[in-house]
């Protein structure tokens, strides 16, 4: 005798109802899919379930039995699911992470390495994205958290900053201010600057163009770049500079070197933003090791 629970549910459901056409529907299947699916448990039991002598469909004493049995292991089965997923959640689960490029190169690794040590059954999907694509995600649902670039103007959106850089330049390492060890960025005016189109990351954009104005860098022209690796296979084919932050010295480009700036300049902020309403998992785990890590590095 076989009896699996999915035939043990139509049956319920149909004993319940007493009515092919109705269990049916609840069933989201076809009448005959379901009368082939009942005759078939009655065959395997060898026992007739129903009476269809009657209008609405009746019960043997069989079928009876069956009802009071099946709406009990159909419970159980329910909670078994229900204490199994909860279980998931607590001890595993999936975080889908966006993070900018830059983000990712020197922020991500720490905090992703110390959250798998903390929960290691978590797994991580981790999308590089643009700011402005990010925010979008996040309020459709396609990732749990992101860490953007500034501004961050919806309100539904929570943010914390949890990350702060300097600037530097990225040169062709034929300019003839490659040679220095620092660099003022006045000293470079005649050569192209290299940034990111507005449509990518337009707060990144303004600040990186505020502070080539506030340093007195007047560029010779100004070439958008959709991302920043974009931007430096630019810079080492020599069509101009980029202000980038020195997290994208990790980014071994050929034909490009970095410098510090020695002018004043603001700090690169990264936020981590998240949508509250969506009680998203980890989140609050991720941003404690976030925090735990800026106190020992700090």
């Amino acid at each position: 005798m076989h009896m699996d629970i999915r035939q043990l549910r139509y049956f319920v459901t149909l004993a319940e109802t007493r009515h092919f056409g109705r269990a049916a529907e609840l069933l989201h299947i076809a009448q005959p899919a379901l009368s082939q699916q009942i005759k078939q448990l009655e065959n395997e039991l060898q026992v007739e379930l129903l009476d269809r002598s009657t209008r609405p469909v009746g019960l043997t004493s069989a079928g009876i039995s069956l009802l009071r049995e099946g709406r009990e292991i159909l419970s159980k089965v329910a909670r078994a699911e229900a204490l199994t997923r909860q279980e998931s959640r607590k001890n595993g689960g999936r975080l889908v992470i966006g993070v900018t490029g830059t983000a990712a190169l020197e922020f991500a690794v720490p905090v992703l390495r110390a959250f798998g040590k903390r929960r290691p059954n978590v797994q991580i999907s981790l999308r590089e994205m643009s700011s402005p694509d990010q925010l979008a995600a996040l309020e459709r649902g396609h990732i749990h958290i992101g860490f953007v670039r500034p501004p961050v103007e919806d309100e539904r959106i929570s943010i914390r900053l949890v990350h702060t850089e300097p600037f530097c330049v990225a040169l062709p390492a034929d300019h003839l201010q490659a040679q220095r060890d620092s660099i003022r960025l006045a000293e470079l005016n005649g050569t192209s600057l290299v940034i990111f189109a507005r449509d990518e990351a337009p707060g990144f954009r303004d600040l990186m163009l505020h502070v080539c104005r506030s340093a007195g860098y007047v560029p010779k022209t100004i070439q958008d770049a959709p991302q920043m690796t974009t931007m430096l296979c630019l810079v080492g084919g020599g069509f101009g500079c980029a202000l980038v932050p020195v997290s994208a010295r990790h980014l071994a480009i050929p034909g490009v070197v970095y410098r510090p700036l020695l002018d004043y300049s603001p700090l690169v902020e990264l936020y981590a933003a998240w949508m509250p309403d969506k009680h998203a998992p980890f989140i609050s785990e991720l941003l404690d090791v976030i925090e735990k890590i800026q106190v020992s590095t700090g």
